[in-house]
C-alpha cells in the first residue's frame, strides 16, 4: 500500500496546470483567480486550454487510482486517489499550495466510483448556475458524500470501481474533507465578486 499512496501523492503532486499556463505564455498563480486549475484556467486562457489543464487532473487522479487498485483492491486505491487529491490540493512544490482539487477527484471517481461521479456532475452545474461557483461545489460535495452513504447503505452495484461498502464512504469522507476547505474559503473572499465561469480547479 504504501509504494500505491507514494505513486498517487507522486502524481497529484505534478504541476500540470503550471506547466500548461507557462507553455500558452501565463502564469495561472498570479493571473484570474490565482487558483492553478482548470476553472482559472477558463478565466485567463480559454476553452482550449482548461480543457487541457481539466483532462491533465483527470489522468493523474484516474492513474493513482488505477495503479492503486492493481497493487492490492479497493482500499489501495483509494489510499492511493485520497493521496492523489492531498497533493493536488497541498502541492509541495509550491509550498503545500495548490489547486482546489476537483478535476483530480472527478479522476478518481472515473476508476473508484463512476455512478457517484454521475449522480453528482448534474446537482454541481445546477447548483454552481443557482448559487456562486464556490457555494455550489459545497452543495455538490454533499451530495457527492450523501450519496455514497445510500449507495453503501443499499449495497448497490456500479458498473466498474470499488465495492459499495464502507471503503466507498471512507473515500467519500476524505475527498471531500480534503477539498471542502478550498471553497469554503473562497465564499467569502469572493462574496462581491461576479460568479466565476466554472468549477473544476
Amino acid at each position: 500500500m504504501i509504494w500505491a499512496i507514494l505513486f498517487g501523492y507522486v502524481s497529484g503532486s505534478l504541476p500540470t496546470a503550471d506547466l500548461v499556463g507557462r507553455l500558452r505564455g501565463v502564469d495561472l498563480r498570479s493571473s484570474g483567480s490565482g487558483n492553478p486549475g482548470a476553472a482559472n484556467a477558463l478565466r485567463v486562457g480559454g476553452r482550449r486550454m482548461a480543457a487541457i489543464v481539466l483532462t491533465l487532473d483527470l489522468v493523474k487522479g484516474a492513474a493513482a487510482a488505477i495503479v492503486g487498485a492493481a497493487i492490492d483492491g479497493d482500499a489501495t486505491a483509494i489510499a492511493a486517489a485520497t493521496a492523489a487529491v492531498l497533493a493536488q490540493v497541498h502541492n509541495p512544490w509550491f509550498g503545500f499550495r495548490g489547486g482546489k482539487g476537483l478535476g483530480v477527484t472527478a479522476g478518481t471517481a472515473l476508476v473508484v466510483w463512476p455512478a457517484g461521479l454521475l449522480v453528482t456532475l448534474p446537482v454541481l452545474g445546477a447548483a454552481a448556475k443557482g448559487l456562486r461557483s464556490a457555494a455550489g461545489t459545497l452543495v455538490a460535495l454533499g451530495w457527492f458524500l450523501g450519496a455514497s452513504l445510500l449507495w453503501a447503505s443499499n449495497g448497490w452495484a456500479t458498473p466498474w470501481g470499488i465495492v459499495a461498502d464502507d471503503t466507498l464512504v471512507w473515500y467519500a469522507i476524505g475527498v471531500v474533507v480534503l477539498t471542502a476547505p478550498k471553497f469554503a474559503a473562497g465564499i467569502g473572499r469572493n462574496r462581491s465578486a461576479p460568479p466565476p465561469s466554472g468549477t473544476f480547479g
